[in-house]
C-alpha cells in the first residue's frame, strides 16, 4: 500500500471520526460495537493496494459493512440509541435542557425502519449527502431520498403525538 493512501485514510479518519462512529452506532446501537466496527473497517482499508476513486463514501461503506457484520454476529439491543448521535460539543446546560428531547428522539428513531433510521442518522448526524449515502448503501439516489423523507415524516408524527 502506498503512503499516499495511508495519509488519505488517516486524514479522513481525523476529519470524520465522529460521523463514522455515529453511522456505526446507528446500526450496532452500542458504542463498544461501533468502535469495533470502525477498527475492523480500517484494518481492512489499510490493506488496500490502491486508493478508491471516491474515498469518503468508500470508507463509510466499509464502516457500514463492518457494523452490519457486527449485528449479524449478535443482534443489536432493543434499547434506545445512545446519546452519542447528538452533538458532543453541547454545553452541560444545553445538554441537560435537551436530555428529555434526546430520549424521545432516540425512542422515535427506533420505531423507524432500519433503512429510514440509518439514512436519517447518516444525513443529519454524519453530514453525508444523499449522493454519498446512496454510494455507501449501494442504493439508488431516489430510494435514499424516499427513505429520508418517509422517516422524517414518521419521526415528526411520533414527536408531535407524544410531546
Amino acid at each position: 500500500m502506498s503512503n499516499t493512501l495511508d495519509g488519505a485514510l488517516e486524514k479522513l479518519y481525523l476529519e470524520c471520526r465522529q460521523q463514522l462512529f455515529t453511522c456505526a452506532l446507528a446500526i450496532t446501537r452500542r458504542p463498544d460495537r461501533a468502535e469495533d466496527a470502525i477498527q475492523e473497517a480500517f484494518c481492512r482499508l489499510f490493506r488496500l493496494s490502491t486508493k478508491p476513486r471516491r474515498l469518503k463514501p468508500y470508507v463509510f461503506r466499509a464502516v457500514r459493512n463492518a457494523a452490519v457484520d457486527q449485528i449479524r454476529r449478535s443482534p443489536p439491543p432493543s434499547e434506545p440509541l445512545d446519546t452519542f448521535i447528538f452533538d458532543p460539543g453541547a454545553s452541560p446546560r444545553d445538554a441537560a435542557a435537551d436530555s428529555e428531547f434526546r430520549a424521545r428522539v432516540s425512542q422515535a428513531l427506533l420505531r423507524l425502519s432500519e433503512d429510514e433510521r440509518e439514512t436519517i442518522v447518516e444525513h443529519l448526524f454524519a453530514d453525508l449527502t444523499f449522493r454519498d449515502i446512496a454510494r455507501v448503501r449501494q442504493a439508488p439516489l431516489g430510494t435514499v431520498v424516499a427513505w429520508y423523507q418517509r422517516g422524517l415524516t414518521k419521526l415528526r408524527e411520533q414527536l408531535e403525538k407524544h410531546p
